[in-house]
């Protein structure tokens, strides 16, 4: 067994569902909850993914025909193809006389958010798998041409599905990533962009010039870091271990200033982390759980002479007094 599904041992039944996903979810009613309920779907068998990649394509050809009515004989005519893609043909045509038009949808996008000291694995219907970090944002929109996310304030690792003819772009503030297939770390945060290659190539390009040249093409073992609205981004050698460390519940911090740790720290957390003025020259070297919050500040006051006091709707890191 390969592990692969031969689209002649597909079921009709089975093809009629996917039809009816597609439909489903590319009208205006769908919600959160229906795209839960196919991913779920997806999730049950091989043939399921199968099937839907079966319609998705038949969507492109479709999609580069004429206007409604939809040209079901051009499209035989071009490319001889078996009996059951013209059942699935003839279903989404009949799905246009119901009154959906295929040529006017326009693809969902998908909202996803992760609580405070929440982490969140996604299975995108491409086949992309998206691992969300402690309180992040995105948005997901899986179009003809591109498939495309945006990051609010977000962390994530995209191990992207290959598809020539759909390029994955992922706009971070004043930058977008583009790629087709691989996986890496994206961070957006505090006015900060890092991004860590573990396999593949992918392109840094200005958001406001994403068809100009590319600002880096990073390959595996780089990264890329960049101030929102500054310049030059910097390209170096990736701390691979320390980028995806977070995927385990943890944070590596070598020689990184309290301060930058502080706001770090704050995004796993429900009340924020602060420094107090006499210990923000202070800097740390250490591997911190982020799963137990109190476990966290003891190992701070591990490391460091400080201890946490909350005060004011906040954790405040201070320089521990003289003789503790």
């Amino acid at each position: 067994m390969n592990g692969t599904t031969d689209s002649h041992d597909l079921e009709p039944a089975m093809r009629d569902r996917a039809v009816e996903w597609h439909v489903r979810l590319a009208s205006d009613a769908a919600d959160e909850a229906d795209w839960l309920a196919f991913e779920a779907w997806l999730a049950e068998a091989p043939e399921h993914r199968a099937a839907y990649g079966e319609v998705e394509t038949l969507w492109m050809d479709l999609d580069e025909a004429p206007s409604a009515p939809v040209n079901v004989v051009r499209l035989k005519a071009r490319r001889p193809a078996p009996v059951w893609l013209g059942a699935i043909a003839a279903s989404l045509v009949a799905a246009v006389a119901l009154g959906i038009t295929l040529r006017t949808m326009t693809p969902p996008t998908t909202v996803y958010e992760t609580a405070k000291g929440e982490r969140r694995t996604i299975a995108l219907a491409d086949g992309t798998h998206i691992q969300l970090n402690s309180g992040s944002h995105i948005a997901v929109t899986l179009g003809r041409k591109a498939r495309r996310v945006e990051m609010a304030d977000a962390e994530a690792v995209f191990d992207v599905a290959k598809d020539a003819d759909r390029p994955f772009l992922i706009t971070a503030g004043d930058r977008q990533i583009r790629v087709v297939g691989t996986e890496f770390n994206v961070l957006r945060h505090d006015g900060r962009l890092d991004v860590t290659v573990r396999r593949g190539v992918v392109e840094v390009r200005p958001a406001a010039a994403p068809d100009g040249p590319a600002i880096a093409q990073l390959r595996k073992g780089q990264a890329l870091s960049h101030r929102e609205g500054a310049a030059p981004d910097t390209v170096s050698v990736a701390e691979q271990d320390a980028a995806f460390a977070w995927t385990t519940g943890q944070v590596v911090y070598r020689d990184r200033p309290l301060e930058e740790v502080a706001t770090d720290l704050s995004r796993y957390v429900k009340t924020p982390i602060v420094v107090a003025p006499e210990a923000r020259g202070l800097r740390l070297t250490a591997v911190i759980k982020v799963d137990d919050e109190p476990a966290m500040l003891r190992t701070l006051g591990q490391f460091l002479p400080v201890i946490a006091v909350r005060e004011g709707g906040q954790i405040q890191l201070r320089l521990r007094p003289t003789g503790r």
